[in-house]
């Protein structure tokens, strides 16, 4: 005799559904939460960044003049093992080649928070320099600090 009514399998199908979808209503938004937390927390501190302000090309296509600012949180350290070798500290890529710094207006070994240094920057050897072109810069600093740039030729 058979009995009328949903079977067994059918009611078991159902029951797992919806508890997989109770699960995920649950721990969803916990989920978030808890990874959210994480995050922040390593956010805390915070990762030292630095921005290009703006950059300048000299009359003689020869050099790019960056100028670089400590957005914070924190200071960060200058300390170069030659004083006067701050392509140790600083790398500087134009269209992904590097362009070695030439001379920079830094006076100590730290540079603070909201502070702006210059960076003068040779051109990249294979690639002219041209006031009207547009160029892509990327910076990488002291403490792995990293900004990008473009520049927009006028």
């Amino acid at each position: 005799m058979k009995r009328a009514g949903i079977s067994r399998v059918a009611v078991e199908v159902i029951i797992l559904v919806i508890g997989v979808a109770l699960a995920l209503l649950i721990f969803s938004p916990i989920g978030s939460y808890i990874f959210g937390a994480l995050g922040r927390t390593s956010a805390v501190g915070g990762q030292t960044t630095v921005t290009v302000l703006s950059a300048e090309i000299d009359e003689s296509n020869s050099t790019i003049t960056l100028y670089v600012k400590n957005v914070g949180p924190s200071d960060l350290d200058l300390d170069p093992d030659d004083d006067s070798n701050y392509n140790e500290e600083w790398q500087v890529f134009v269209d992904n080649k590097e362009a070695p710094i030439s001379s920079t207006d830094i006076s100590d070994d730290t540079m603070s928070v909201n502070e702006v240094v210059q960076l003068t920057c040779s051109a990249p050897s294979g690639l002219s320099l041209s006031e009207t072109s547009s160029y892509n810069i990327v910076v990488y600093g002291p403490g792995g600090t990293q900004t990008e740039y473009l520049y927009r030729g006028g």
